[in-house]
């Protein structure tokens, strides 16, 4: 059972989309985006030529600068891609083994989307439109500097951006009418993602420095040609 619910979120995740439409504002010789989503400072964008930029400065929900080996981003009119999220599902400790396993580099695994395996799942019988109902946890994350950066950085730098990427995550599911239309869930914030003991010992949940949110909400599918 467990199985069909990480399957149904992998392709909640895999009808997410990151494009974000970029248009040229001669004025102030720049290129304007009304949604940013989930693109952020350091991150890699890609034209529709398949040309890549890295972002050097963003005003959220505004504009973006990025370069290059050749090009800045400016005078272009069309959707620039955001990198895809990486989801993954599992405990904690399952979580984080496939997760190193998966690249050394850890700009082509993140922003990660984690489903956190310990679900509550409720089934119903034949005669109910509905196929299953659960309560789920999921993260979504991207690297953070927890060097240099204070709380209101990691949450400008970091937390925005992830909130968004759970916006476009719940925005899939409230387009999808295979799903009941969410009516309420909850987001927390991390300004730094992981636990702390009673010591005040920092450690990592994931063996990444990462910020985000967790996204907690009760997930009701239907079954299918059910007309809800």
């Amino acid at each position: 059972m467990i199985e069909e619910i990480t399957q149904t979120i992998g392709e909640i995740v895999s009808g997410m989309d990151n494009s974000i439409l970029g248009t040229y504002d001669p004025i102030g010789d720049k290129t304007d985006f009304c949604a940013t989503k989930w693109a952020r400072k350091g991150k890699i964008l890609t034209d529709e030529d398949a040309f890549t930029y890295s972002v050097v400065s963003i005003i959220y929900d505004e504009s973006i600068e990025g370069l290059n080996l050749f090009d800045p981003l400016v005078k272009m009119n069309g959707n620039i891609f955001l990198p895809a999220p990486f989801y993954i599902h599992g405990t904690r400790y399952a979580t984080n083994a496939e997760w190193l396993k998966t690249d050394s580099d850890l700009r082509r695994k993140t922003p990660i989307i984690w489903l956190l395996e310990t679900t509550n799942e409720t089934r119903f019988g034949k005669g109910d439109s509905r196929l299953f109902e659960s309560d789920l946890r999921i993260f979504f994350l991207d690297e953070t500097n927890v060097k240099d950066f204070l709380s209101d950085d990691h949450r400008r730098e970091v937390v925005y951006p992830m909130q968004k990427l759970a916006e476009e995550f719940i925005s899939v599911i409230d387009g999808d009418r295979s799903f009941k239309r969410l009516e309420n869930y909850r987001i927390k914030s991390f300004s730094r993602f992981g636990v702390e003991d009673q010591s005040g010992v920092f450690q990592n949940i994931l063996d990444a420095n990462l910020s985000g949110v967790e996204l907690s909400l009760t997930l009701t599918k239907y079954r299918k040609n059910c007309k809800c």
